[in-house]
């Protein structure tokens, strides 16, 4: 046919029929994917806002959980609970629902007789009712035309072979709308409140309340109509996996469907008009496509080599917007430009989620780690301020003041070595003496039998920083020494004690090939092995009191002064730690 003959014409004709088959198949894909990816978003956000909201809950009762027992700990206030006196149990719920920050405080005697109480009128009845004289901690959800009440009851305790129980302490706190825009902000999400079948706290309006109460008992990612928005919808147990009895609270996550699928109304404008343009251009320019396809492509090739081989994602391909210029050659120039920048966005994005993560942890370390020192503090600080306190009192609390500020500054000192960098001071140095001066430092108090040492009697002058190694060893040591300690024995009696076999730990050295060896083995618990891939990492730790901190600083120190650090354990059997250094460290960095 006439009309094919041409090189020309079938340039022309391809061209347009290929513009408009890509053009049409990508409106389609991108429609499609778009779609499947924001439902695919949505879902994906009302789940991790449903982990916030489960954090936020634990993170609240476990909070005044904690609050709650040390108040009723307070000598003072097991004092005034054991007279059974109501106008001086009073003043002490008066004041310490003011420190503790609770809307309720309810005090009850031996019987559950109500003692004390400062809150609403109608919250202390429900708290005083639901109250019950027994050793068990409670947490327990009940409706308040304010909101959701969340109550935390634990006992009054006077110490002894058999606990006496004084009474019970109770704290409660609403969930009302206040918090649900809190819990918003923090979750980017709608939120309700409910127990016992009722949405009683919600962003949205009161009249959207009664459409959500189905929503409260859906075990799935639901969805509800509220006027002309459909919300999707995720409830989530105010105590997750908590197995106290009471009636759970719930929290009713959602997120806009409507508002979050506007944005494809927009693309498909969007993409049809580019289709049309795009389609006029390729019909009008397709006659110059095949003399002005083999630049444009060679540049996209060039760039896209250049990244390949330099990873240098500033690269960028020129887009001229010539008329003469191919059309498609600039849209892969384009796409490619675009795909650089979403990479190189991602990156960084990543790399700033990993620096929040990081502040998260040591925020999360030092809060907890702080906070009982505080505690302890605090309860010594009473003591002092008690006028009939005994002078034996009164040197116990001083000392306890004493022991607590020494344990915050050795966190503060530990995050702050593992923060900034370490410089190394280098000099020749004794590895036996030094192993044996660690020991003694790390095992003060210790049985002379509780360490076995094996060192190398050749061992040559090691060029190292000692204080710097030194503080690596004390660290191992010490956690030597808790593990021992933590170790079931038959002789339970005494604090440490070596075998009669074996010691509690071996120090072994060695040096060969120009390299040293220090071996640590003790015959502690053992590391269990879901935690052995953690044992590096910072804030990671298994002990109530530890900081998390010692096995990453040694870790720094041992690898700054060019050496390595491995550990190996076994539950109930011990665990080895070897070192491994270069006899002259002349390559130690910060």
């Amino acid at each position: 046919m006439p009309a094919v003959s041409s090189l020309t014409n079938r340039v022309f004709l391809a061209c347009t029929l290929l513009a408009m088959l890509s053009l049409g198949f990508g409106f389609y894909f991108v429609n499609a994917r778009a779609s499947s990816e924001a439902e695919a978003d949505l879902r994906r956000g009302l789940l991790e806002a449903g982990t916030l909201v489960d954090q936020y809950g634990a993170t609240r009762i476990d909070h005044f959980m904690r609050l709650a027992r040390v108040v009723a700990d307070l000598p003072k206030l097991k004092a005034a609970v054991e007279t059974g006196d109501p106008p001086t149990v009073q003043p002490l719920a008066d004041q310490y629902r003011s420190e503790v920050g609770a809307d309720l405080l309810v005090l009850t005697g031996r019987r559950g007789a109500l003692l004390g109480a400062a809150g609403p009128d109608d919250a202390i009845i429900a708290a005083a009712v639901e109250d019950a004289p027994s050793l068990d901690e409670i947490s327990t959800f009940t409706p308040h035309a304010r909101g959701v009440l969340q109550l935390v009851s634990v006992p009054i305790l006077l110490e002894g072979e058999v606990p006496d129980i004084l009474g019970r302490l109770t704290v409660g706190l609403f969930l009302d709308d206040r918090v649900a825009n809190d819990v918003k902000a923090l979750t980017g999400s709608e939120i309700a409140f409910g127990a016992r079948g009722r949405v009683l706290a919600s962003t949205l309006p009161g009249e959207a309340r009664d459409g959500l109460t189905a929503s409260l008992s859906a075990a799935r990612v639901g969805s509800v109509v509220i006027g002309d928005e459909e919300f999707v919808t995720l409830a989530r147990p105010l105590m997750p996996g908590d197995d106290t009895t009471g009636e759970p609270g719930v929290a009713l996550i959602m997120r806009s469907r409507t508002e979050r699928l506007q944005f494809l109304s927009t693309i498909r404008a969007g993409l049809g008009g580019v289709m049309i343009v795009t389609l006029l251009l390729a019909t009008i320019l397709s006659y110059g496509v095949a003399r002005t396809m083999t630049s444009p492509l060679g540049a996209v090739t060039t760039a896209m080599r250049e990244v390949a081989a330099t990873g240098d994602l500033t690269r960028k391909v020129a887009v001229k917007s010539r008329a003469w210029d191919d059309e498609d050659a600039r849209l892969l120039a384009s796409t490619f430009n675009t795909l650089t920048e979403s990479i190189a966005r991602f990156q960084r994005e990543a790399a700033q989620k990993e620096r929040l993560s990081s502040l998260g942890r040591l925020s999360t370390v030092i809060a907890h780690e702080i906070r009982n020192p505080l505690m302890i503090i605090r309860a010594s600080l009473s003591s002092l301020r008690d006028q009939r306190a005994t002078p034996a009192e009164l040197r116990e609390a001083v000392s306890d003041i004493d022991e607590e500020t020494s344990r915050l500054n050795r966190i503060v000192t530990e995050v702050l070595d593992f923060a900034r960098p370490i410089r190394f001071e280098l000099a020749e140095t004794d590895v036996n003496d030094l192993c044996r001066a660690s020991a003694a430092a790390a095992w003060a108090g210790a049985p002379s039998s509780a360490i076995a040492y094996d060192l190398d009697p050749d061992m040559p002058a090691v060029v190292t920083d000692a204080e710097r190694l030194r503080t690596a060893l004390v660290n191992m040591l010490t956690n030597a020494r808790h593990a021992v300690e933590a170790a079931p024995r038959a002789d339970a009696g005494r604090s440490i004690v070596a075998t009669a076999t074996e010691p509690a730990v071996r120090i072994r050295t060695r040096c060969s090939g120009g390299r040293v060896a220090i071996v640590i083995r003790d015959s502690g618990v053992g590391i269990a092995p879901e935690d052995m891939a953690h044992v590096f990492d910072p804030y990671f730790t298994t002990r109530r009191t530890g900081t998390g901190l010692g096995l990453p600083i040694s870790k720094n120190i041992i690898e700054g002064l060019g050496g390595t650090l491995s550990v190996s354990s076994r539950v109930g059997e011990g665990t080895e730690i070897r070192i491994d250094l270069p006899l002259h460290a002349a390559g130690a960095q910060a």
